[in-house]
């Protein structure tokens, strides 16, 4: 998960997010709040499905993975406590991605978003996803529309000459969310109203559960003795 950033963020729309992020007090792995700002209703961690590695297009969530186990389904679950079947040559059944949420989840989110964002400019960001993939000396940023992400997506990674996950932070001129798909994590986490939440929550393309900003993101969230 992103930790440390080798650059400022003076002057660009990400300085109102970034500045509002971090944790007031020590502990173990990393939290909500250094992902998603501070000051919302409600906070969302929203899971990104399994992929069968079998071509099928498959998929599977963790809610049923974590059943087939006996395992508590919970906010700070980690794919790590989920084991996952092997086929007979060894290759994993199912897989989760980091860093991105598969187009179905995208579209779902987008849909759920809207009606709380209108016509406003949405802000989209490219952050350790830039510094590691590309030879830029800033954050990437880019304005435009909630319908307009994947076009911007795809402009980005033309302009770099290289395809990246992202945008990692997408948010409304007004701020009435923010959403992080960190590089490093199988999971989105999102800051919104209660109304959006709601729209989330009852969406069957996306798997929610409320988490607070001092809950654990990082891989060992649910292994107490692994305090990392």
């Amino acid at each position: 998960m992103t930790q440390t950033r080798g650059w400022s963020y003076e002057g660009r729309e990400l300085a109102r997010i970034h500045h509002r992020l971090g944790r007031p007090d020590g502990g173990p792995g990393r939290v909500v709040s250094e992902l998603v700002p501070r000051g919302f209703d409600v906070y969302l961690r929203i899971f990104h499905p399994f992929e069968a590695t079998d071509g099928s297009d498959r998929t599977c969530t963790w809610r049923a993975l974590a059943d087939t186990r006996g395992i508590p389904f919970h906010a700070e679950l980690s794919h790590r406590s989920l084991p996952t079947k092997t086929s007979p040559s060894g290759e994993a059944a199912w897989l989760t991605q980091s860093g991105r949420l598969i187009h179905r989840s995208r579209r779902a989110l987008q849909r759920c978003l809207a009606p709380s964002t209108g016509d406003q400019p949405v802000f989209y960001a490219y952050d350790l996803a830039a510094l590691l993939a590309w030879d830029v000396d800033a954050p990437v940023e880019r304005r435009s529309t909630l319908a307009g992400l994947d076009a911007v997506h795809e402009a980005v990674c033309a302009e770099m000459g290289q395809a990246v996950d992202g945008p990692e932070i997408w948010w409304p001129q007004d701020c009435s969310w923010v959403v992080t798909t960190d590089y490093d994590l199988v999971s989105t986490y999102i800051g919104c109203s209660t109304a959006t939440a709601k729209r989330i929550r009852r969406d069957d393309n996306l798997e929610a559960l409320p988490v607070t900003p001092q809950t654990r993101v990082d891989f060992y969230a649910d292994h107490p003795c692994h305090l990392r």
